[in-house]
């Protein structure tokens, strides 16, 4: 009698093995859908590949990853407020000379994606690839860092960063 309780028992221990086995194979392959081709150059893959959005021509990944791009960018643009308290202790003059340096910058930003995207559509590679560059640099980040301010809107921009350099290498792919 005690071997059919050991066989039952290692027919369960198998079988749930197995299912353990099955089922973690399936969460590996939900985490993991590859990096789009567009993307192998990127220095953020991940991130790039969900930028283009399943593009499958040059022309729409290139599309897809400024759309992604100038959307935080209008995202960032309507967190200026955010700066305000980081500057309240700063003389009024400074003050004022911040959030205009950040208000250009943010709108700098958004023309230049803007501009991209017409370049884009216009088949102008040099002032795609100008413009996208220029889009990178944040007068703001500078303005708030000569005046020794931590931004509070640095995790973002940071991320606007990674974003623009993706666009970059979509758009030099060979």
């Amino acid at each position: 009698m005690a071997p059919k309780k050991f066989n039952y028992f290692s027919l369960f221990f198998v079988t749930l093995v197995a299912l353990l086995i099955a089922q973690s194979t399936t969460i590996e392959a939900r985490k993991f859908i590859g990096v789009n081709r567009f993307c192998t150059t990127a220095s953020h893959k991940k991130l790039c590949t969900n930028m283009v959005n399943g593009a499958t021509n040059m022309h729409d990944a290139t599309q897809n990853a400024i759309l992604a791009t100038l959307g935080l960018a209008k995202r960032i643009q309507s967190m200026s407020h955010l700066i305000e308290p980081a500057i309240a202790s700063l003389e009024p003059v400074s003050q004022v000379s911040i959030r205009s340096t950040c208000k250009d910058s943010f709108e700098s930003t958004i023309d230049d994606l803007e501009t991209s995207l017409q370049a884009l559509k216009d088949n102008d590679q040099g002032t795609l690839l100008t413009r996208l560059s220029a889009s990178a640099s944040s007068d703001c980040d500078d303005a708030l860092q000569e005046f020794s301010v931590d931004n509070p809107l640095s995790k973002v921009t940071g991320h606007l960063a990674k974003e623009v350099d993706n666009c970059l290498a979509v758009v030099q792919q060979i």
